[in-house]
């Protein structure tokens, strides 16, 4: 016994006669050194993974803003062309085109130019227009307006469309005060759209009263024989609160991972901040700051992070060292008992062998049990097999999911026998190329319980007995023996037939019109951006044709809303029936319609909206009679974008409404 004890070595280097304190000392101070390196790389660790974070949130919200300016710039200039490309523009038809233009924007306005001679005559025609004591005015004081001096030229609101509910400043004269004059020459100077510096704005409420002018100047149509730009008109106006702009659809100031500043720091080294975030800034080093482009002016946006952001990303480092110290200390003790209890273990060991083997009689009384379980889970199919893949239980699940009996499979059938054979075959092919060799059939099912150590599931297609198919989803697991050895495989599938009908369903829902039937408008984003990629790559071409049903309205109100959801069923079912294979029809809403013709250029496209107007002319609708629709054509052009695309085809949409209706706009060269 003494002999044995001096030789024998704990851990397989540490006497028995060693001090239990000197060698729990001599490990707790080991992971104390351990856990303070550990502790200062996870403090560079948090500081990139903090960094990552946040420069990942900022470079999304300045995406954001930058968007939201650039869609100033975009609707105000199809609000100048509307104008161009109308002959005269009356309030009725400028509120219908600007209304829907109100995102982020508190309102449009349209200033003509008015020389002093011609002022009451303006005036005068305005009152006569229904506008009651319009008269041509001016700021006195802050707010408040007055009628206007003379000057040789006036640029008075005539029509206004906002999304504030005060009196709209008709007649304002935007060329009365200093610096909105100063935006309007720097407009007429460059011939394009100008941003105001930070100002007042008229007619808005309180809290959107700060913000910029964006105005565009609108020449009358040029000769076609001069490529000279036409007279001065008048002003198109955009009202911009900067306050709403910058937070309208964002987090509230409490909630808000990032605090903004914007400046305008076109006049530099003097700046002006146009916009402060509520929620204040963190003490933090983190930062991004962003120079944007806005009609002539340059802003600068700066993003820090808040106390939020913070708060969401706390540091894990006193948890580390908290759990260093504690594993440290643990050990030591661990240690600690080891050595000092090395005779107690010495007579547990003998106690222990005696549990053993009572140990082995429950596991023997535990097999019988499990064999038992098996045979209740009858709503689980649990298979086993040895190495080469043959069924060696086959449970009553089995038996009542796949039809068969337990005595026609165990030791006759192998797994893959039950498979479909053509997704067996797709299934070797792919995990043949997968780990670079030849993948037997009979290992193809199990081959991914010994990589995936057991955790991995796929959904498979079983054959029953009848020859139906099943669709499971198979877990397989290795089965090992005591001494940990692989002596088989365990699949235990579950019945998803109606959980994959009902992800179809849904996916179905995801991109079709809940009214029509046809493709709504996101499948059809989604499949226009991947036409104009491969255009991009590969080459090629492809059109959209956009139609807009006649009088779809007076059809809503006269008839009713049921009528109108009959006639837009109607309509696309017999569309439908003229399309190609390759063609893509949607719903954009309410009663436009666009169809995506890859392949198809202008001359093709026209060729299919003759085909589509006839359609829908020819045949009336029951109930209501012939229905009629406004066509318009834009095929690809190089380098031209999604956006740029579909607002040539809208645009030959309401060249045709303006033409009469009931026709089809070629597409202009």
């Amino acid at each position: 016994m003494s002999s044995n004890r001096s030789s024998t070595k704990i851990l397989g280097f540490i006497n028995e006669d060693t001090s239990s304190w000197a060698v729990a000392a001599l490990v707790f101070s080991a992971g104390t050194v351990l856990t303070a390196l550990l502790a200062l790389a996870n403090v560079e660790g948090y500081q990139r993974q903090l960094r990552q974070r946040f420069d990942l949130l900022a470079a999304e919200r300045v995406s954001r803003i930058q968007d939201r300016l650039e869609g100033q710039l975009r609707r105000l200039d199809s609000l100048r062309r509307f104008f161009v490309y109308s002959d005269d523009v009356s309030e009725q038809e400028y509120n219908g085109f600007a209304r829907p233009l109100l995102t982020f924007t508190q309102a449009y306005s349209w200033a003509p130019k008015v020389l002093d001679n011609d002022r009451e005559a303006f005036e005068k025609s305005a009152r006569d227009a229904g506008v009651r004591n319009y008269s041509i005015r001016e700021l006195d004081g802050v707010s408040s307006l007055a009628v206007a001096n003379r000057r040789p030229v006036y640029y008075p609101v005539r029509f206004s469309q906002s999304r504030s509910t005060l009196e709209l400043p008709l007649g304002f004269d935007v060329n009365s005060e200093r610096v909105r004059q100063e935006t309007l020459e720097r407009a007429i100077w460059t011939g394009e759209m100008a941003a105001s510096p930070h100002m007042n704005l008229v007619g808005l409420e309180t809290e959107n009263s700060k913000g910029i002018l964006l105005v565009a100047p609108v020449q009358s149509r040029p000769h076609p024989e001069t490529s000279s730009l036409g007279a001065l008109q008048g002003f198109l106006v955009a009202v911009i609160s900067l306050h709403k702009m910058m937070t309208e659809g964002l987090p509230l100031s409490a909630e808000d991972n990032l605090n903004l500043t914007l400046e305008d720091i076109t006049g530099a080294p003097e700046s002006d901040v146009l916009y402060q975030s509520a929620a204040n800034a963190a003490a933090s080093d983190l930062s991004i700051t962003k120079t944007l482009n806005f009609a002539g002016r340059i802003y600068q946006l700066k993003v820090r992070p808040t106390s939020v952001f913070i708060g969401a990303n706390p540091s894990s480092n006193d948890s580390l060292v908290i759990l260093g110290a504690l594993l440290s200390f643990m050990l030591s003790a661990l240690l600690y008992v080891l050595i000092s209890q090395r005779q107690r273990a010495l007579r547990m060991v003998e106690q222990s062998t005696m549990q053993l083997r009572q140990r082995e009689q429950q596991l023997r009384t535990a097999h019988s049990q499990l064999r038992n379980v098996l045979d209740a889970a009858t709503q689980v199919a649990i298979i086993a097999t040895d190495m080469n893949g043959l069924i060696t239980t086959f449970n009553i699940g089995a038996e009542k999911m796949l039809g068969y009996d337990s005595s026609d499979i165990c030791g006759v059938r192998t797994l893959c026998e039950l498979h479909l054979p053509s997704e067996l075959a797709a299934h070797v092919n792919e995990l043949s190329q997968r780990y670079d060799r030849v993948v037997d059939t009979v290992e193809v099912m199990l081959i991914e319980a010994v990589q995936e150590h057991g955790h991995q599931a796929n959904d498979w297609t079983l054959v029953r007995h009848d020859g139906s198919h099943l669709q499971v989803n198979m877990q397989v697991s290795p089965v090992l023996d005591e001494h940990d050895q692989w002596i088989g495989y365990l699949a235990v599938c579950l019945d998803i037939t109606e959980r994959k009908r009902v992800e179809e369903e849904l996916r179905t829902m995801s991109v079709t019109d809940a009214l029509t039937g046809v493709y709504n408008r996101r499948y059809f984003q989604e499949r226009l951006q991947a036409e104009v990629f491969r255009v991009e790559q590969y080459g090629g071409m492809f059109s959209v044709v956009m139609l807009d049903i006649d009088h779809f309205k007076a059809i809503n109100d006269q008839l009713g809303h049921a009528v109108g959801d009959h006639v837009l069923q109607a309509i696309c079912e017999r569309l439908c029936h003229r399309l190609r294979r390759s063609d893509v029809f949607c719903r954009l809403g309410g009663e436009e319609f666009m169809v995506l013709c890859p392949d198809t250029d202008s001359d093709q496209a026209y060729g299919l909206a003759v085909e589509l107007w006839s359609a829908l002319r020819t045949q009336p609708v029951d109930g209501v009679g012939r229905v009629t629709a406004s066509f318009g054509i834009a095929s690809w052009r190089e380098g031209e974008g999604a956006d740029a695309l579909l607002l040539r085809a809208d645009s030959g949409v309401y060249a045709a409404k303006m033409a009469g209706r009931d026709r089809i706009q070629p597409e202009s060269s």
